[in-house]
C-alpha cells in the first residue's frame, strides 16, 4: 500500500538515513545535481536541528509511505503564487525502490491531492533535466505533456544538459482519470 502523508516526528530519523545521512547520496545525482543545495548532516540532532520546522506539519511536503515505511516525499511550490502556477517534485531516496510503480502511484495521488487542495488552479508542472531519465519517463506515464525543452542550460560534471518542462491541464487530468475535481460550490 503506498500512502502520502505529513511527515511527523516519528519520521525524523528514517528520513535523515534515507536522505541526509550521506555525503553523496545516490538520488541527488538525479535531483538537480547542478544545484549546490543539498545538505549532508553527519549526526541526527544536527539534522532535527535543522530541518524540524520546514519537514513537519509541510502540507506542500509529503512523505511516500510503502506499508508505513517511508521511501521518499513529494513537494509541490509556487513558481509564481500571484499568476496560479505551480509544480510539483518527487524523490524516492532509495534506489531499491526505483522503477517499481511507487512513483507513478505516489504521484497520482499527490496530483490529485493538489488539484482538490487548490480549485483555482488550471495547470500542474514537472520540471527535470535531460540527465533524469527516471522522471521524464515517469511524467509521460502520468500523460504530462512536455511543453518546454530548453538546450544546454543546465551544466553538470562539465556537461551541459537541457532543462525539461511538463505539464497537465486540469480538464485533462480529469479526462485522463475519469473523474471530477471539484471546482466550486456548485459542482
Amino acid at each position: 500500500m503506498i500512502d502520502l502523508r505529513k511527515l511527523i516526528e516519528e519520521d525524523l530519523v528514517p528520513l535523515w538515513e534515507i536522505a541526509y545521512s550521506q555525503s553523496n547520496p545516490i538520488w541527488k545525482q538525479y535531483d538537480a545535481p547542478y544545484y549546490d543545495d543539498y545538505q549532508y548532516f553527519p549526526n541526527f540532532q544536527e539534522f532535527k536541528l535543522q530541518k524540524l520546522e520546514s519537514t513537519l506539519n509541510n502540507s506542500n511536503r509529503l512523505g511516500i509511505f510503502v506499508d508505513d515505511k517511508l521511501v521518499g516525499t513529494v513537494s509541490r511550490y509556487w513558481v509564481c503564487k500571484e499568476t496560479r502556477w505551480m509544480e510539483l517534485g518527487i524523490c524516492i531516496y532509495d534506489n531499491k525502490f526505483w522503477n517499481s510503480g511507487i512513483g507513478k502511484a505516489a504521484m497520482l495521488q499527490w496530483i490529485d491531492r493538489t488539484f482538490q487542495d487548490y480549485l483555482e488552479l488550471e495547470h500542474l508542472g514537472l520540471t527535470t533535466w535531460s540527465g533524469n531519465f527516471g522522471m521524464m519517463k515517469l511524467a509521460e506515464k502520468l500523460r504530462m505533456k512536455k511543453e518546454a525543452h530548453i538546450p544546454k542550460v543546465r551544466y553538470y560534471q562539465g556537461v551541459y544538459y537541457d532543462s525539461i518542462k511538463y505539464g497537465i491541464l486540469r480538464e485533462e487530468w480529469e479526462e485522463a482519470n475519469g473523474h471530477h475535481c471539484q471546482t466550486d460550490g456548485n459542482s
